[in-house]
């Protein structure tokens, strides 16, 4: 070896020694904290090092070197450099990781908070729905059988608690779906949205006959939210619709399409429609709104489409139909769902 080489020995020593440091902390690094930049600076180290000995290797063959330790230095410099880098923002890192942690931590609470919340719902729409199943049987006992016995007052005193009875009851079982709709996981087969338009239509059949409404239909799309919550999408829309529509006997249009990895499907109306101010506000709990102010329902149906809505990325809104009425769209991401 070259005398003026042996001067190079200290330089790569510190060098190597420096790049080991720097790799013994990035990994430990990674384990801390999972960053993806610790990654980053320890193939970077690798890379430096490779470079380096190339360019020495160059330079020795072409006689260029001669005991020159530029490149020796340089190869130092950089490894001082991301030492330095990985100190400098290693509380960066640590803080990354506790808010990861705390994030992590907040979301488990949430989710036994919303069980929790579930399970209360559950227990009290239960014990509530006890008493108002007897007291809407007595109502119906007494208006049957003593009806003779009672005046025209009275019997209308007995037709009111029955309608409230059950509008309570109702509401108890929207209540108790809306609290469980977050916990349905997505299905790994995609479920094909007709058999659930199918399933709401049989349930409604006797009311579509009753009102000559007209349903068209278009074929549905496939999408991964399971058959059940999609049964009670369509049974609050179509439901909806059905009131409106039924007003005049019109039609009501049901469909939706698969495009860029989103589902949306569509209830139409022909009725009055929906004032524009009122739009935004008609997926909130309980709010009616002046259109439907006297449709029987419990004004928690639209919160439930939205939430499922949510529940899989996506929204639910609605539109003017032209030439009158109101189109309802609901839509979920379907794309790449595992």
């Amino acid at each position: 070896m070259n005398p003026s080489n042996f001067a190079l020995l200290p330089i790569m020593a510190l060098s190597s020694a420096v790049q080991f440091v720097a790799a013994v902390m990035a990994i430990r690094l990674m384990r801390s904290s999972g960053v993806f930049i610790a990654w980053l600076l320890l193939a970077l180290g690798f890379i430096i090092q490779g470079v380096r000995r190339i360019l020495s290797l160059f330079e020795v063959i072409n006689g260029h070197l001669q005991g020159d330790l530029t490149v020796e230095f340089l190869g130092l410099a950089i490894s001082l450099f991301m030492l330095f880098g990985i100190l400098k923002f290693r509380p960066l890192f640590d803080e990354i990781n506790r808010s990861q942690q705390a994030l992590m931590e907040k979301q488990t609470k949430l989710t036994n908070a919303n069980r929790e919340l579930e399970e209360f719902v559950s227990t009290v729409s239960h014990d509530l729905r006890s008493p108002l199943t007897v007291m809407i049987g007595f109502a119906e006992v007494l208006r049957e059988n003593y009806s003779a016995n009672l005046d025209a007052q009275a019997l209308e005193y007995l037709e009111e608690i029955e309608i409230q009875g059950v509008r309570m009851a109702a509401l108890l079982e929207d209540l108790l779906t809306l609290a469980r709709a977050g916990y349905v996981e997505r299905p790994a087969v995609s479920v094909d949205a007709n058999e659930a338009v199918n399933s709401v239509l049989d349930e409604l059949a006797g009311q579509l006959d009753a009102s000559g409404v007209t349903v068209n239909r278009e074929v549905l799309p496939t999408l991964h939210v399971p058959e059940t919550l999609l049964a009670e999408i369509f049974k609050n829309l179509i439901g909806n619709a059905l009131y409106y529509a039924c007003m005049e006997k019109k039609t009501i249009e049901i469909g939706g399409k698969k495009e860029q990895g989103k589902v949306r499907l569509f209830v139409r109306d022909h009725g009055p429609g929906i004032p524009e101010e009122e739009r935004s506000s008609i997926f909130e709990m309980f709010y009616r709104g002046t259109t439907g102010s006297s449709f029987k329902g419990t004004g928690i149906g639209l919160a439930i489409v939205q939430k499922i809505a949510q529940l899989y990325g996506g929204r639910a809104w609605v539109e003017e139909t032209p030439q009158g009425g109101s189109t309802f769209f609901f839509e979920v991401d379907d794309q790449n769902p595992y």
